[in-house]
């Protein structure tokens, strides 16, 4: 992942390590001359402050200052009061963080925060384009105060933050172990037989499958749809003509090869916004205008492999469950490479990015088999967003609480409308199938994969805020849905928090107590790390993919680097709702799982 650096980034770092070069030696000259400490600290203060107020002014900020209508005395008042604060809560967290975790841990701490914190208010405040911020602004800014003064607690407390963070920990470490072990507690889970035998479908159904810029995989997923073994069935392709005339035309060749079969839905033109929810509540309407008879609703991505038998199972799960949505499984595939690796360079990149891809897809392996069961059974379910399945009654019933059947203003469709069923009290019916998940692709690039649990954890924001989780009619059920929507969030903060707590616990001189309680959630990580050795080697012989030592090994080395991708999403996230946007990041298809479309092995 590479996080870009801008010009003012470097400009800002630069002026500011000049001005601290230039203040430390005006302030040896001051107590040369015979001034007080105190007193020449502080007019070095005032000095350094003017210099640096004039070189950002020139140099960091002046494309942001230029035509703008805030005067310059303006500017000034405020910088001189953020510094000014910035500076005073520097001198008074010293004394305090100094005895707790060492001069130099201190010095270099507060440093640090204070660069970030004047980094903050250098660009949303006095140096800000406009006279007045936007909300969202102040609201990150305020987090990030928030944020220095959390740090700050912590460490003048070493002892109540140790004792915090510690059972945070293993409370997330914990469950995190539990709900990944739910499948194998219960032997009617792991029975081959347990779903029945599908027999011959009765309901028609319809599959939606939105697609834009899948000139790549759209034409092989799209004949895999068409030649499903049920009978009556029908898949929509939803495409936006003026935006993507590519995969639109792929989409007509496929309608007119198999007609009565594959029908082209048109994007809404009226609107600039292009999300998937948007795309389904069109077909949905295409639908009732051609009066398309249906009983479920099924949603592909554009580079799903469905199995050619999953439909008569998702008929035969609806008949025998009574369910109002089935989940059906999803599994990443390429977990050892890039897709379409080649010699040279390209072989080097495909094989340094294996660690995370083999993690994103035991994430899947362990979401889709037992999390999703457990969750599922409680009553609580962010749905997957593909190859899942609505009964049509289900539908209308949200459409006629919420006025539409999927939410477009939503980034995380799925999770929304899986809580709202929940909320209906509709029963869900996890189905997972070796052989028959829907096989897609790791993103592109680690890059790629945080940009997508951005917009998943930014959709989780929007979804606990909006209340909805309220109305679910148990306790537990609340509980379960505060955790849930949070989960992601909390695995994250537990990446940045462990190696602190751990070096907290061994450096500050807290009760033997404390230290070992700092110590547990590392041997609950242990236990995950050999756990997930364990479900890799599984998939392999599931899936019939060879898993190398290179792959175990990247994924133990790779598992803290990994929830440091994922708290950096968070934290992205974070920022991205208090700002207010709410644009759609599309996740790039390649096909790299096309290569793995082949029989199972099942041991």
């Amino acid at each position: 992942m590479r996080v870009p650096v801008r010009r003012e980034h470097v400009l800002f770092a630069f002026v500011g390590l000049s001005v601290a070069v230039l203040g430390h030696l005006l302030l040896a000259l001051f107590i040369r001359q015979g001034l007080q400490p105190a007193v020449a600290n502080v007019l070095q203060f005032a000095i350094t402050l003017q210099i640096s107020f004039a070189a950002n002014y020139a140099l960091t900020w002046h494309p942001r200052v230029s035509g703008s209508d805030v005067s310059l005395g303006t500017r000034w008042r405020r910088y001189q009061l953020a510094r000014g604060a910035s500076a005073v809560l520097n001198a008074v967290a010293f004394p305090f963080l100094a005895p707790a975790v060492g001069t130099a841990t201190a010095y270099w701490g507060l440093v640090v925060a204070c660069a970030v914190v004047n980094f903050c208010s250098d660009k949303y405040w006095s140096f800000s384009p406009r006279r007045r911020s936007t909300l969202a602004h102040p609201r990150v800014l305020l987090g990030g105060l928030a944020t220095v003064l959390l740090v700050l607690a912590s460490a003048i407390f070493a002892d109540y933050f140790l004792i915090g963070v510690s059972l945070f920990m293993l409370l997330v470490s914990g469950t995190t172990v539990t709900f990944q072990l739910y499948k194998w507690w219960w032997p009617e889970h792991n029975d081959p037989h347990r779903y029945g035998d599908p027999g011959e479908p009765r309901l028609p159904g319809v599959i939606l499958v939105p697609m834009r810029f899948e000139e790549a995989v759209a034409g092989h997923t799209l004949e895999r749809l068409a030649t499903l073994d049920h009978p009556g069935y029908t898949v929509v392709a939803i495409v936006d003509h003026a935006d993507d005339p590519g995969t639109a035309a792929i989409a007509h060749a496929k309608a007119r090869e198999h007609p009565g079969r594959i029908l082209v839905c048109a994007y809404p033109e009226d609107t600039e916004v292009h999300n998937k929810p948007t795309a389904l509540n069109a077909a949905m309407r295409m639908l009732e205008d051609q009066g398309v008879r249906f009983e479920w609703i099924g949603v592909a991505d554009a580079e799903d492999l469905f199995h050619p038998g999953l439909l008569r199972m998702v008929d035969h799960r609806f008949r025998a469950s009574g369910a109002g949505i089935v989940q059906c499984g999803v599994q990443l595939m390429n977990f050892g490479c890039a897709p379409h690796a080649v010699a040279g360079r390209g072989w080097w990149h495909a094989h340094t990015s294996a660690w995370w891809r083999a993690a994103n897809c035991l994430e899947y392996f362990k979401w889709f088999q037992s999390r999703l069961k457990m969750q599922a059974r409680i009553g609580v379910m962010p749905l997957g967003g593909n190859t899942v399945f609505f009964r049509r009654q289900l539908l209308e019933d949200l459409r006629e609480r919420y006025g539409s059947y999927w939410d477009e203003d939503c980034l995380t469709e799925d999770c929304k409308i899986g809580i709202a069923a929940s909320v209906l009290r509709y029963p869900v019916d996890v189905v997972y199938v070796d052989e028959m998940v829907t096989r897609e692709e790791t993103p592109e690039s680690l890059r790629a994969l945080v940009r997508q649990r951005v917009r998943w954890m930014q959709g989780f924001i929007q979804v606990f805020l909006t209340g909805e989780w309220l109305r679910l009619p148990t306790r537990t059920q609340r509980v379960l849905a505060v955790y849930v929507l949070g989960f992601q969030f909390f695995q994250a903060f537990v990446a940045v928090l462990a190696p602190v707590a751990l070096l907290l616990a061994l450096l500050h001189k807290a009760p033997e107590a404390i230290t070992l309680l700092a110590t547990l959630p590392l041997a609950l990580t242990l236990l995950n790390s050999l756990l997930d050795i364990q479900l890799l080697a599984q998939f392999g012989r599931t899936f019939g993919e060879r898993v190398r030592l290179r792959d175990y090994v990247g994924l133990v080395l790779g598992a803290w680097p990994y929830q440091l991708a994922l708290s950096y999403a968070a934290l992205w996230a974070m920022i991205r709702h208090l700002r207010r946007r709410t644009d759609w990041v599309k996740t790039t298809h390649q096909g790299a799982h096309l290569d793995t479309d082949r029989v199972l092995v099942t041991r």
